[in-house]
Parts: structure tokens; C-alpha cells; sequence
């Protein structure tokens, strides 16, 4: 019966006596192993003696008889695993020992064939290391993209924001209104981009903290109320009385989640008005703030409905009105802050949509201190004090943007190329705030705010406000961690980079906001060289300026290309050539550009790259030729 049963086990059996010799094995164990260490009662041999001969199927029965005389020894059941056979397969043994009144009378030995379930899981293995390499190519890649787009758009919008600040004929605002209304397109479906891969990546944090609720959705509501006067729109906002005014959220999440949702209301509709109410709701985990938007546009058809939400999906008639990933990035966010969002739509008629999110009521007292915005300087106040900046950047166009910025606000700037031009700096002037790249050759911003911190400027004697181009999630946590007291973003405006300065310096001069409202983000790529006056509004200052350094610094960059070239330093060739393309980009000498990335991205064997160099000098100097004719040509 016993025997009969075994015989019907999927797994090899073999059975020995209290002296070790076999004497049963099942069918199972016959068929995996060869006849000659299967058969019943072969002199009664021990198995595993068997086991050890050459002509065996184990590659090595070392570790088999090694682990089982330790089991024999200690007369307990146990395992032995890593046990190969000659085919490669590999099996895991367990053992049981018979026991008649404390005596062993014999001795169980069943094997397992685990190949699969290694083969599945180094599969496993493999297939989450090659995810986490992708992850992080793609982070990387984001980080790359958002500092290699963000630092020129940084100083097309800076000079268009120095020339709204100045004195613009209205031709000229005309032209800095489509600038400024394409940047905040183009920074809109960057941000989306940027947005969407990192919540698809898991790697997108909350911040929750404890804000005004109320205040928070009245300046959201604001915002769209402007937006749909200029349609001639009617618009309403109700905040329901039981919702709580304090309460913890991360208040740029859902900000963002309010401005999706209502943008695309005032977007889409065309007649009547768009109404957004506010009010106390419930989810599973706690309590929840409910936002309804509801307009009479026109309306979404039940077939587009289902798939709404999706990435990159759009109702018909909506191809080129963005990305199709702002109500994509809304359902992520939702979920990522413990909600759910919804729409009903009845086409001709309206839509509305609705979201909840989970929020912690709170105390007022819980809340940070807000940072008044500064006052607004009248006849008879004390005139301020001209503060004195260190800037560190080894772009030169962004130095150039960021020292008239300074200038336009009454502040005098000095420029360090790298973190030890900054540490050099200190040791022999005094200065009021540095304004620190955290990208910078030879020493970076990061290192240079530790060293300048360990070497006693403490953040209140010296504030140091970082300058990045980065978009990933951490960076201005890694800046505050490296000892700044603040963080600007490229592009920058410049009434950025007063409100920033007047945080830190004390008495700070504050240059009165233009007429034109500043941008969120950047106008499009690199433009031509003919169009550069287009860049300078007819400043014919700035427009100088611009060209004349572009051009030594660029001859500076092509020197250290071609000495680069010489000593086939790889490394330092892609990190020229980078500078000379962001440069070239800057000012839309694209040739100049093409020819620098190939370079950049090795699209050019190191031994080539000296050639490469010698068409990029000609290059120069018909930009060069475009600048002196554009700059001599009359206003």
C-alpha cells in the first residue's frame, strides 16, 4: 500500500535501511536517475556512494554527500540544496529519518527539481534590473532634457523680461506678448511631459504641509476668472462653510489639479460660464476636499468618454490644443493623494468634472509663516540699499541676463566661472548673496555651498540661492541639504529673482513689475541669427552685448575643443562641445549647433573631431559676419 503509494509521488523517492542500503525507490526516482542507481537491491549499495561514482548524473556530488553525512550525524530532518546534475538541472533534497524506540531504523531521501523556479526567478531578477536601468536612463534622460531646454529658454525669456521691463513701444510689447504667451505654452507641455513620466515612474513625492484652503482656492479661482473674462465668460466659485480653512495638503498638487480641470473648462467653452464649487466630502481614509467644474461648452461624446483620462487622448477636434496629458497627469495625481476624479458630459450641453482628494484638517498655528511680497516703494521712502551679488555661472549668456537683471534692480553684480572663483571671491571681497549654478566645471555649486559652509558663512552672514535647470524630484531638497538658503529655476523672471533677493538681502531695492505679466515658462527652441534683433526689442545695447560676447567666448570654446581633440580626452570633448551647442542654441546659430552635438553625442570619432573643429571655426565667422552687419545695420 505504502509502496504503491509512493510509486504515484511526482517527486523521486529513495528509501534506505538503518544501514544506509536502498531499498525501495519510486518510479519517479528511476526515471530521473540512471538505471544503476535506481534498482532495488543492487547489493544493497548505498545510494549516495553510488552518487559519487563518475559515471553518476551529478556534476559534483560533493555537497550532496558532505551535507547529507551532517543530517545522518544529527539525526534530524533537514535539506541540502545547490545539488547539480550533469544536464545542468538543479535539484533540492529533504530528508526524513524512521525512528523504532530512538533508533534509526531508516532513512527518507526525496529530491525536487527546482531549475524553474531558479530559471523564473534570475528571470525575475533580470527583468527588474533591466527595469530599474531603463527607470533610470529615463530619469536621467528627463534631467538632461529639462536643464539642456530650461537653460536657454532661461535667457530668451530673462532678455525679453529685461525689455518688458524698459521702455517698449507698443510694437515692440506686441511682440513680447507672443513670447511670453508661447513660453507659458511650451513650458505647459514640457512640465506635462516631465510630470506624467515621473508619476508613470513611481517617483513623484507629495509635500503635503499645512496651508489656507480657502486662500489657496480663492487665488486658483482668480486666476481662471481672469482667464474666462477674457472670453467673455461668465464665472462663479463656492466655497462651502463646513470645508475647513486649515487643513494639510501638498498645496502645488493641488493647485495644479485645480488649474487642470478649470483650464480645460474655460479652454473648451465658448458661451455662457464656467462655475467651480468647493465643499466637505468623505473617502475611505478620512475626510476630503470635492471640487466640481462645470461648464456649457461643447460638451464630450459618450464614445470619447471611456478613454478620457488616458495619456495622450483627446476629444475630436482638439488635436492641436496640447499634449492630451493634463487630464492623464489629473488622474495620477488623484490617486497619488488618495481620490478619485470623474466626468459627466452631455454633448451641446456641457461637462462637468470632479475630483476628490484626502485631506488632515489642521491648526492654524501648524501653518508655515507666510513670506510677505514686497511692498511697493512710495515718494519718501528711504531709498534701498544697492546690494552687491556674486553670481556663479559658467553659462555666459546666462551671466549676462542674470547681471542686467541685477542691474535693472538696482543691484551691482560680480561673476565667478566655478565653485573655487567663488571661494577665491569671498576671500577678498565682501558680498551681500551669491546666486550659485549647481552645475559648474572644476567645482560645482553643491560642493562650493558645503565648502563655504564648513569655512564659517553661515546662511544668515551670507545667503546662497541656487540657480538649476533640473526638474527631478529632490533637487531642491539636495539643495537645502548642501547648505542654500534658497532655489531659482531656469528660466527665471525677473520678478523671481527680486522677490527671491528680497527674501534674503535685507533693504533690498525692488524693481516695480512691467506691464506684462512675467512667464511660467519658455518660447520656442533656439532662433536665427537674423532675428536676433527680434531678441534685443530694439535695445541695440543689449543686442551688442549678446553678440560680442557670444562671439569670444565661443573662439574661447572651439580653443578648448581643438586642445581637447589633440589629447583624444573623450570626457572633456562632450563637455565643450554641450557648452558650445547650449550656446549656439542661444543665439540660433544652428549650423554652429549641429555640428556641436554631433560631437557631443559622438556622432564623431575622437579622431575626427579636429576637422569637425575647423568647420565649426568657419561657421563662426560667418555668424560673426551676420552679427557685424546686423549690429551696424540702422534702428
Amino acid at each position: 500500500m505504502e509502496k504503491r503509494f509512493l510509486d504515484h509521488l511526482p517527486a523521486p523517492v529513495v528509501c534506505e535501511n538503518g544501514e544506509r542500503r536502498v531499498v525501495y525507490t519510486n518510479r519517479a526516482f528511476r526515471r530521473l536517475f540512471k538505471p544503476e542507481l535506481a534498482a532495488e537491491g543492487v547489493a544493497k549499495a548505498r545510494f549516495f556512494e553510488l552518487a559519487s561514482r563518475p559515471d553518476a548524473l551529478f556534476a559534483d556530488a560533493t555537497a550532496l554527500t558532505q551535507r547529507a553525512s551532517e543530517l545522518l550525524t544529527k539525526r534530524e530532518a533537514g535539506s541540502v540544496s545547490g545539488i547539480i546534475l550533469a544536464d545542468g538541472r538543479e535539484l533540492t533534497c529533504d530528508y526524513v529519518p524512521l525512528f523504532d524506540g530512538g533508533a534509526v531504523t531508516g532513512h527518507v531521501w526525496s529530491f525536487r527539481d527546482v531549475s524553474e523556479v531558479r530559471r523564473e526567478a534570475m528571470e525575475d531578477r533580470q527583468a527588474r534590473e533591466q527595469s530599474d536601468a531603463a527607470i533610470a536612463s529615463r530619469d536621467a534622460f528627463l534631467a538632461r532634457m529639462s536643464h539642456d531646454l530650461r537653460s536657454p529658454l532661461g535667457v530668451v525669456l530673462g532678455a525679453a523680461q529685461l525689455l518688458a521691463s524698459g521702455d517698449a513701444s507698443d510694437e515692440q510689447r506686441e511682440s513680447l506678448e507672443a513670447i511670453f504667451n508661447a513660453g507659458q505654452l511650451l513650458m505647459q507641455l514640457i512640465d506635462d511631459v516631465l510630470d506624467y513620466s515621473k508619476l508613470r515612474a513611481g517617483r513623484f513625492v507629495l509635500a503635503p504641509r499645512v496651508v489656507d484652503l480657502w486662500a489657496l482656492l480663492a487665488e486658483a479661482a482668480s486666476t481662471l476668472k481672469s482667464a474666462a473674462s477674457a472670453k467673455g465668460l461668465g464665472f462663479e466659485h463656492t466655497i462651502h462653510p463646513e470645508l475647513p480653512r486649515w487643513v494639510r495638503v501638498d498645496p502645488a498638487r493641488l493647485r495644479q489639479l485645480i488649474m487642470n480641470i478649470g483650464a480645460n473648462a474655460v479652454k473648451y467653452t465658448d458661451t455662457g460660464a464656467v462655475r467651480i464649487r468647493a465643499e466637505l466630502s468623505a473617502l475611505q481614509d478620512g475626510p476630503a476636499l470635492a471640487v466640481s467644474v462645470e461648464d456649457t461648452g461643447s460638451g464630450i461624446s459618450k464614445d470619447t468618454l471611456p478613454g478620457l483620462f488616458d495619456a495622450y487622448a483627446q476629444g475630436p477636434g482638439h488635436e492641436t490644443r496640447g499634449t492630451g496629458l493634463g487630464l492623464a497627469i489629473t488622474r495620477e495625481l488623484c490617486d497619488l493623494m488618495g481620490g478619485t476624479v470623474r466626468v459627466e458630459s452631455t454633448p451641446g450641453v456641457g461637462s462637468t468634472f470632479a475630483f476628490s482628494v484626502h485631506i488632515e484638517p489642521a491648526r492654524p498655528s501648524e501653518a508655515r509663516p507666510a513670506r510677505a511680497l514686497p511692498a511697493r516703494r512710495v515718494d519718501g521712502d528711504p531709498a534701498p540699499r544697492r546690494a552687491r551679488i556674486l553670481v556663479a555661472e559658467d553659462n555666459v549668456f546666462t551671466q549676462v541676463i542674470l547681471a542686467k537683471a541685477l542691474e535693472r534692480l538696482g543691484h551691482s553684480a560680480e561673476i565667478a566661472q566655478n565653485g573655487l572663483e567663488v571661494i577665491d571671491a569671498l576671500g577678498v571681497a565682501d558680498f551681500d548673496a551669491v546666486i550659485m549654478d549647481c552645475q559648474m566645471p572644476l567645482l560645482d555649486g553643491y560642493s562650493a555651498t558645503a565648502r563655504l559652509r564648513e569655512l564659517g558663512y553661515d546662511q544668515r552672514a551670507l545667503p546662497i540661492i541656487a540657480l538649476t535647470a533640473s526638474a527631478v524630484p529632490g533637487e531642491r531638497e539636495k539643495c537645502l541639504r548642501a547648505g542654500m538658503n534658497d532655489y531659482l529655476t531656469k528660466p527665471f523672471t525677473l520678478a523671481e529673482v527680486g522677490a527671491t533677493l528680497e527674501r534674503w538681502v535685507s533693504s533690498a531695492p525692488h524693481a516695480e513689475p512691467a506691464e506684462l505679466a512675467p512667464a511660467a515658462g519658455p518660447s520656442n527652441a533656439a532662433i536665427d541669427v537674423e532675428r536676433l534683433s527680434d531678441l534685443s526689442g530694439g535695445d541695440r545695447a543689449v543686442l551688442a552685448d549678446v553678440c560680442a560676447v557670444f562671439v569670444e567666448d565661443m573662439a574661447a570654446r572651439l580653443d578648448d575643443l581643438s586642445r581637447a581633440a589633440d589629447a583624444e580626452d573623450a570626457a572633456a570633448l562632450r563637455r565643450i562641445a554641450h557648452l558650445v551647442a547650449g550656446s549656439a542654441s542661444n543665439v540660433g546659430a544652428r549650423t554652429i549647433e549641429s555640428l556641436a552635438r554631433d560631437v557631443e553625442l559622438e556622432r564623431i570619432r575622437v579622431s575626427g573631431v579636429s576637422a569637425h573643429v575647423s568647420e565649426l571655426r568657419i561657421q563662426l565667422e560667418r555668424v560673426r559676419g551676420a552679427m557685424a552687419r546686423l549690429c551696424a545695420s540702422p534702428g
